[in-house]
């Protein structure tokens, strides 16, 4: 099994914080260490293990008025070797240009456009790929700043064959584990319905084939050998008491999985 993926969350905009980490948290692939919200968070972290991270994201949005945090960020990753940076923010930012390094730089992604797909362009990220957001590229080619070749431009999909209705559903209940009582209440249904409802996209993202062998794995997960390993574990060694968490889990992998543009 590929070990985790490190990831401290930098910026002090509690929203996007928790926006970040709940899609990071989910994703079998990355594990946040760490949430960097102030200089002395940042000095207490400088001393605890800091050379393990393999990426920071970073909040341009809420860092922008701070310059001298976002530079104690850079020098910090500057002195581990296998870390990197990667950017995030509601519109594209001049400031972060002074950033661009090609050994520490690892991508730039708006929210709107990656939204629930993150974890997946980090996951890409380690692989070794520039990853950036349709707006990001544009940016970058209007600075006349070179690319490397590696570069893939991700945008968070639309799920073939379910209605919007289900979609906000989807969204609810498996990207943000919603209970069902609860997104009962949020959809003015009975629990039981509610049930069904879930149940239902389970069999449109073809989840319900999960368990009688038929589930085809390679055809949805794009070769990745993570996720490939985790569904071999479900298979393996299946409880009862485990068997919902991990099919919402892997659903909410279906449901991430970005496009990638080119």
């Amino acid at each position: 099994m590929a070990r985790d993926i490190l990831v401290s969350i930098i910026g002090d905009d509690v929203f996007a914080r928790d926006w970040m980490s709940l899609l990071l948290v989910r994703d079998w692939r990355t594990r946040v260490i760490s949430e960097i919200t102030s200089r002395d968070d940042f000095e207490s972290f400088r001393h605890d293990g800091f050379q393990k991270v393999d990426f920071y994201l970073i909040d341009v949005d809420s860092l922008s008025n701070t310059p001298q945090f976002l530079e104690n960020v850079f020098t910090l990753a500057s002195s581990t070797p296998q870390t990197k940076l990667i950017f995030v923010s509601q519109q594209t930012d001049l400031s972060i240009l002074k950033y661009i390094t090609q050994d520490r730089f690892a991508g730039y992604l708006l929210k709107d456009e990656i939204l629930s797909s993150l974890a997946w362009a980090i996951t890409y990220a380690s692989e070794g790929s520039l990853v950036l957001t349709p707006s990001t590229l544009k940016f970058f080619q209007s600075q006349n700043i070179a690319l490397p070749a590696n570069k893939m431009v991700l945008r968070s999909r639309s799920i073939p064959g379910l209605t919007e209705r289900q979609t906000d559903i989807a969204r609810l209940a498996i990207i943000f584990s919603i209970g069902r009582r609860d997104l009962a209440d949020e959809l003015k249904i009975s629990d039981q319905w509610s049930y069904g409802m879930v149940s239902e996209l389970y069999y449109k993202l073809g989840l319900t084939t999960l368990f009688d062998g038929t589930f085809d794995a390679y055809r949805y997960m794009e070769n990745d050998d993570v996720i490939k390993d985790h569904i071999n574990e479900i298979l393996a060694d299946l409880q009862p008491s485990k068997k919902a968490r991990d099919v919402e889990t892997l659903a909410f992998h279906l449901l991430t999985m970005p496009s990638i543009e080119f």
